[in-house]
């Protein structure tokens, strides 16, 4: 059968669209640039799940060579409709799942896996079987079963948004000193990334148009690439030497979060609090935290912090708020002094060794926070 214009375009631009995702596998699997190389599922939580999720396309080049066979196309319209969901679901659960250990919305969304392999592989066999598939029943039950689990699986893309969102939102100034326990500035990208991905692929997928796939299949390569830019660099930066010292003190911070993660602070007004109460609350804040230098411990949060002062988590951060500034800019002031006394009792070291003394994540820690405080 000889290829029309409108196959030609449509095939060469899935070859492209399949050519990248393997690059993306390819190059996310063998980057290993030290010092990150040690800690990859720190500073790159969701490699392997991008290697997987990217190589998974090469399942679409029996599609190239069968541009003018309708069951290749409904075949590869199916793939569309379960896999943008189901990765991009997969993605945010393993990177921003695996920070605040949120494992158990992980294993249920592995679950979902064999149901995917089982359909994407009828999908398979409908465009490799000789003869045409697309007419009587057994068509209409595997597009039936196929919609089910598309939602299904667009409903865990919907979860893993609305629990990144809680995240973020968890992850604010009154309960971390650090800003780097969670990189809320990706948070938005990823969300927005992944949200355009499952747009165009379920555009393509109901149209079914062969131009209209060829134009999606160059926009998701484009999206491919943006991705793996982003990707390439950690968004985590706490020096590695002094992860790998505190890497113990990093589980429990997790452990925390994970305990507390349905158990946001109680708003608690001060001023409920005699005068009495409120002084004897302040000497022990500023006993833990500035003569036990409680601040030089980079994953102090606020959780970790009402256990070492015995004091109700709500009041501890009732009154960090209204007599000292807020648990952020106390603990931050706090480090920001003492690297003030660091560099000046060592005036040789470099910006790298007083951030880390002071009880700072990273220098780009030590700058946010002055920046933040010092304007």
């Amino acid at each position: 059968m000889l290829y029309t214009q409108e196959d030609l375009v449509f095939s060469a631009a899935l070859a492209v669209y399949i050519g990248i995702s393997i690059m993306t596998s390819v190059v996310r699997w063998g980057h290993r640039c030290e010092p990150f190389a040690r800690h990859m599922d720190f500073y790159h939580p969701a490699w392997r799940t991008v290697v997987f999720c990217f190589l998974t396309n090469i399942l679409m080049i029996p599609v190239v060579f069968m541009p003018q066979e309708a069951d290749a196309v409904l075949a590869l319209r199916v793939m569309l409709m379960l896999s943008s969901p189901y990765f991009c679901a997969m993605l945010l659960f393993t990177h921003f799942g695996r920070m605040v250990n949120l494992g158990h919305w992980k294993v249920s969304l592995y679950m979902l896996s064999l149901p995917f392999v089982l359909l994407v592989g009828a999908a398979l066999w409908v465009a490799l079987k000789p003869g045409t598939q697309l007419e009587g029943a057994w068509a209409r039950q595997l597009g039936a079963i196929s919609g089910t689990m598309a939602l299904l699986f667009f409903l865990s893309f919907i979860m893993a948004l609305v629990l990144i969102g809680r995240a973020r939102k968890r992850f604010s100034e009154k309960n971390f000193s650090s800003k780097e326990d969670f990189p809320k500035s990706i948070v938005l990208q990823a969300a927005i990334l992944s949200a355009f991905h499952v747009f165009v692929s379920w555009s393509m997928s109901f149209s079914g148009n062969k131009c209209f796939l060829a134009i999606g299949f160059l926009i998701l390569s484009a999206l491919n690439i943006v991705f793996l830019l982003v990707s390439m660099q950690p968004h985590r930066t706490f020096d590695v030497r002094r992860m790998e010292e505190e890497s113990r003190v990093k589980e429990l911070v997790e452990e925390e979060v994970a305990n507390n993660w349905e158990d946001p602070v109680e708003e608690i007004d001060a001023q409920s609090l005699s005068d009495t109460r409120k002084e004897e609350l302040i000497r022990i804040i500023r006993h833990a935290v500035e003569e036990e230098m409680a601040y030089l411990d980079s994953h102090l949060t606020l959780i970790s912090l009402s256990r070492i002062c015995g004091i109700n988590r709500s009041y501890l951060s009732a009154v960090l708020s209204e007599n000292m500034g807020g648990f952020f800019n106390y603990v931050n002031r706090c480090r920001l002094d003492y690297a003030a006394k660091y560099k000046a009792e060592n005036p040789a070291a470099s910006v790298e060794d007083i951030a880390t003394a002071s009880g700072f994540g990273s220098r780009q820690s030590f700058y946010n926070a002055r920046r933040q405080l010092e304007k």
